[in-house]
């Protein structure tokens, strides 16, 4: 079995290309659930995904996990704020740990950002 490392490697990547063929959000999630199947995040995470592709310029994303003594501070900015508060309001019960999988950054960036947003 593939680390989850690897799968969320691979999808990222698969979610960089179709955004650049300009394959909707929702159609992105139908396509990769069908091959992950439960390794798989919910559509509000592809949606996140997808725009931050669009912010920035496709096909230069560096889609790889590097070795770092920290996680950044953009961790905190305003596309993972919207993305953690899109997930909590499609899913009032979901669980730190899993907004962080789902997006990639720390459990207790989640829960600082979830302070801020004043959940």
């Amino acid at each position: 079995m593939e680390e989850f490392s690897d799968v969320l490697f691979k999808q990222h990547a698969v979610i960089e290309f179709l955004t650049a063929e300009k394959v909707p959000p929702i159609e992105i999630h139908r396509r990769m659930k069908a091959v992950y199947r439960d390794q798989f995040a919910d559509v509000s995470t592809v949606k996140c995904w997808v725009r931050q592709f669009k912010d920035g310029e496709l096909g230069q994303a560096d889609l790889s996990d590097k070795t770092q003594s920290g996680r950044p501070v953009t961790a905190s900015d305003h596309l993972h704020q919207d993305c953690i508060e899109e997930l909590i309001h499609r899913n009032l019960c979901i669980k730190q740990k899993e907004i962080a999988i789902a997006l990639g950054i720390s459990k207790e960036r989640v829960g600082h950002i979830i302070g801020v947003l004043g959940f």
